[in-house]
């Protein structure tokens, strides 16, 4: 579609093109109005009028015309300001036709003040177009208006003076109106950039308020994996120890035996219990790094021992292969928090196959590149002996080793259920 031209869009400039008016804003359109016809009023009555009425285009005779005639295109011309914010273009042309007229009649400091204050009021208040049109109108008249003076006389003198005069009456209000818009602009446009970084930073604070909920509820699944681990496996073999010890026939030296494991049970689980709110509780100082030496070491691989001997007085067939001695305190630099993954990873393991499970159990640590840590079980019919979990045990065990960058799988092999962990061992394959 082709692009309107300046004509095609001037009668919308005419009917538009300004601001909207608050009710203030109408009541200054109006004093304004008000004062430039007052100022009118006094210029005229103090004789400031028919100041070319001997240089007359036309050569006319206006000497017999009364000056009062003034008043009319200047009554017109102030009352038309009343909508130089809303209709800016619209009231340059009523302005520029009651000059003319005033022209006509002799002309008058009167009308000039009204058509500085009209063209000061289109460069603020008009639109782009607005102003466009006006500044293409002004050219065009001074231009006609330098060349109708050229052709009437033959001084060049003359021309040249009518173009400054021209210039300095009607360019100067549309130079200032222009500066004055532009400030406003820059005004409006840091405004702008202040409120735009208020909401920036109103963001930025929801966004740190979000970060932080999501922060408390990632902690809070932590204590509860945590808390599954410490309070859910100790609590679990107890109950498993006990139930054995009470299922099968009196035999004081076993009853003696899961007696002496519920209550080593029952102590670890208290001091595990006991480090891990040391360690909720403490503020990730230096200072405050002994306690979470105290939890990961009691959970080390070394001390398996008592968990494989409580699985296997609860009555579960269990083959260990540990060709690295890592049940017996193999001296094999392990990371702490592998040590502490490899201990919660075994003890989980066997104490759901001793809650679901019940056939022959296999464990497995083998030490190579990397540390595999393999429990399978047989799967052989037996009643669990507590209802099915939550599932949280394994997203556990999962989060442990993908912790310490290895890797977890768990599920039925064909046979039975297996769980296979590998942890990496930075300097075992030296």
């Amino acid at each position: 579609m082709d692009r309107p031209t300046l004509l095609q869009q001037l009668p919308a400039a005419l009917l538009g093109g300004g601001t909207s008016l608050r009710a203030a804003d109408r009541r200054l359109a109006w004093l304004d109005a008000v004062v430039v016809l007052a100022a009118g009023l006094a210029l005229h009555a103090l004789g400031q009028v028919g100041g070319v009425r001997g240089l007359h285009p036309f050569g006319l005779d206006l000497d017999s015309v009364p000056t009062w005639w003034h008043l009319v295109p200047l009554a017109l011309a102030a009352g038309a300001l009343v909508l130089k914010r809303r209709r800016p273009l619209a009231v340059q042309t009523v302005v520029a036709l009651c000059f003319g007229a005033d022209l006509l009649l002799g002309g008058s400091i009167a009308m000039v003040v009204v058509l500085w204050d009209a063209l000061f009021a289109g460069q603020l208040h008009g639109s782009p177009l607005a102003r466009r049109i006006t500044t293409v109108a002004v050219a065009v008249a001074i231009a006609a208006a330098v060349v109708a003076s050229a052709a009437a006389t033959s001084d060049p003198r003359t021309p040249i003076v009518l173009a400054l005069t021209l210039f300095a009456i009607v360019v100067t209000p549309m130079w200032w109106g222009s500066n004055v818009r532009q400030g406003s602009e820059l005004a409006d446009a840091a405004e702008d950039r202040a409120r735009l970084e208020r909401e920036r930073s109103a963001a930025l604070l929801r966004l740190a308020d979000a970060e932080r909920h999501d922060a408390v509820r990632a902690e809070r699944s932590a204590v509860a994996r945590d808390l599954h681990d410490v309070v859910a496996s100790h609590l679990s073999a107890i109950a498993l120890t006990s139930g054995a010890a009470l299922a099968g026939e009196h035999d004081p030296e076993r009853d003696r035996a899961a007696l002496r494991l519920v209550r080593a049970e029952s102590l670890a689980s208290l001091d595990d219990m006991r480090a891990m709110i040391r360690v909720l509780r403490s503020d990730g100082d230096s200072g405050d790094s002994g306690d979470a030496g105290d939890l990961t070491a009691a959970s080390r691989a070394a001390n398996l021992g008592p968990v494989l001997e409580q699985a296997r007085l609860a009555g579960l067939p269990l083959r260990v292969d540990d060709p690295g001695g890592l049940l017996d305190g193999a001296d094999l630099a392990l990371p702490v928090a592998v040590d502490h993954a490899v201990y919660r990873i075994v003890r989980e393991s066997l104490t759901n196959v001793l809650k679901h499970g019940g056939g022959t159990t296999h464990l497995r640590l083998i030490p190579a590149d990397a540390l595999e840590i393999e429990v399978t079980d047989s799967g052989a019919a037996k009643e669990p002996a507590a209802e099915a979990g939550t599932g949280t045990g394994l997203v556990s065990m999962r989060e442990r080793a993908e912790a310490v960058g290895g890797t977890f799988e768990a599920g039925p092999d064909g046979t039975g259920w297996r769980v296979r962990a590998i942890l990496p061992l930075p300097g075992a394959s030296a």
